[in-house]
């Protein structure tokens, strides 16, 4: 790629406000975001995610965290533009080394600011920026402690790449994860876009719903991901007279309405193009995964569940770890525990033989 021939598409926001859509995020992760902010002048990358449906954020420079508070107005979001025409680029996160190779070859343009660029550690599952200059890298872990390394061998940075991406490959992805594959494909792959409440319903997304055979309850209903003091929480969404409306249970309480904010929906991708599809599976059975060739969709052992609520089946969610089902309908909190959690529906992804991939 020739450098600047091809810009990136910043976007500025505001911190406590809700995510715009299809921000760039670290790979494999539902709730880490590629952002930027300036120090007087001076480019930092970090990470921004989201809380309760609104922006938050940290980035690391002269050895000190800068948070929302520290930070003030806005910072940017490296916005993935969907748009209409064909992108003549696309991008990918690569080894440092082997970006920082093909970077001087023409090859690759890596995404930076100076000599700030975004970075993610997998081995920690850290997203914050590496000094390219200097060579070494800085996080802001879950204790909100600073952590550096010089193993550059160990990073990914985010690049530009010419052309578009390649389809994905299941058995490639399959090789790269020795330990645990199963329950890395259920977060790694799962389609989940991000959409704020009251925005136009996605007609054009084949957003995930619940099972066609379940008993009517006279509303669509289909799988929503909301994020609250770091915790991800699984709920419903539905179009309201064509706008987004979503319910989400946190602490016995139910959230809806612009409470919401930000939120992400669950996109079923054609499962001849991506090696999978979704079922919905009895709960007994849906954990009792081992050596087969599907995992319960979760992030964090929370997984979509159908749960029965006064005669109808309501999408909330279960917390495989605990054995604890929420929902809420109607403004009234519904809990299941033990027993009864059982035979509940529970949303899967079932891997395809590879015969049956295009």
């Amino acid at each position: 790629m020739e450098k600047g021939n091809i810009d990136d598409i910043w976007t500025f926001q505001k911190v406590g406000t809700p995510f715009p859509s299809n921000v760039a995020k670290a790979p494999g992760e539902t709730n880490k975001y590629v952002a930027l902010w300036y120090k007087h002048g001076k480019p930092v990358m970090g990470r921004a995610w989201n809380d309760s449906g609104v922006v938050k954020c940290t980035f690391v420079t002269d050895n000190k965290i800068y948070s929302g508070p520290d930070v003030g107005g806005s910072i940017q979001l490296l916005v993935i533009d969907p748009g209409e025409k064909p992108c003549p680029f696309h991008y990918d996160w690569v080894n440092y080394k082997k970006a920082q190779s093909l970077t001087i070859e023409g090859k690759y343009e890596m995404v930076r600011c100076e000599y700030s660029a975004s970075v993610y550690w997998p081995e920690h599952g850290l997203l914050g920026c590496v000094s390219t200059n200097r060579l070494v890298a800085y996080f802001v872990d879950n204790d909100s402690q600073i952590i550096s390394t010089k193993k550059m061998d160990d990073l990914l940075v985010l690049c530009k790449i010419a052309g578009a991406k390649e389809a994905h490959a299941p058995e490639k992805d399959k090789e790269k994860s020795s330990v645990g594959y199963s329950l890395r494909l259920s977060t790694h792959i799962n389609d989940w876009e991000d959409f704020n409440w009251g925005s136009p319903w996605p007609t054009n997304k084949n957003v995930m719903s619940t099972p066609k055979n379940i008993s009517p309850v006279g509303f669509d209903q289909f799988v929503a991901l909301w994020y609250r003091h770091g915790k991800p929480i699984m709920g419903r969404a539905w179009p309201k007279n064509g706008r987004i409306e979503a319910s989400f249970v946190d602490s016995n309480r139910e959230f809806t309405g612009a409470t919401v904010g930000s939120l992400q929906l669950l996109i079923s991708l054609p499962p001849t193009t991506v090696g999978y599809d979704y079922v919905w599976m009895a709960y007994g059975q849906a954990v009792d995964y081992r050596d087969k060739d599907y995992v319960p969709v979760h992030l964090s052992y929370i997984c979509p569940a159908v749960v029965p609520v006064n005669g109808k089946l309501i999408l909330g969610q279960v917390n495989m770890k605990t054995e604890c089902a929420t929902v809420a309908l109607d403004g009234t909190v519904t809990q299941l525990d033990g027993g009864p959690v059982k035979s509940i529906f529970v949303l899967c992804r079932r891997e395809m033989a590879e015969t049956m991939l295009i």
